[in-house]
């Protein structure tokens, strides 16, 4: 038995497409025009954000002791209007029997009656409605009173 040597040959090494000094230059300057860009854009929007947020701030709901009126007063003025409008029966039989004589949950009361106007898609809209307009016709004088043209326009809604 004979063994004979086998030799393999390597492939030979391809030249880079571009020289790695130059790559180094393009990528270092695509970054620091990325940066320069990114810098001056991410200042402008915080700038358009911080103008924007210099509206008064919404006042901080002082805690009355009482956790449903607490958490129907922050449905009412801090809580977005789709959280609003999935609790609605709620919210509205409680500003009705339980909590007829608060501010802000007649706040509330203003922010549904926006949203049933405005959207067509309305869940149940002659219902809240009309719930709404009897709410205000209930209501003690002077938040009759108040909201008498709102109760007038829920009725008024088909």
């Amino acid at each position: 038995m004979r063994l004979d040597p086998v030799f393999v040959v390597a492939p030979e090494p391809t030249a880079p497409t571009m020289p790695t000094r130059r790559a180094f230059l393009l990528a270092g300057a695509t970054f620091t025009f990325g940066a320069a860009i990114g810098g001056a854009c991410g200042y402008s929007a915080g700038a358009a954000q911080a103008a924007g947020s210099a509206a008064p701030r919404e006042e901080e709901l002082t805690p009355s002791g009482d956790s449903d009126l607490d958490e129907l007063r922050r449905l009412a003025v801090k809580a977005p209007i789709e959280e609003l409008i999935e609790r609605r029966l709620v919210f509205l039989r409680s500003v009705g029997a339980l909590y007829r004589r608060d501010d802000t949950l007649w706040r509330g009361v203003v922010r549904l009656s926006e949203a049933v106007r405005s959207r067509d898609g309305f869940p149940d809209r002659l219902i809240i409605a009309r719930l709404i307009a009897q709410n205000i016709e209930q209501a003690d004088a002077d938040f009759a009173r108040r909201f008498e043209a709102l109760g007038r326009e829920m009725r008024q809604i088909r």
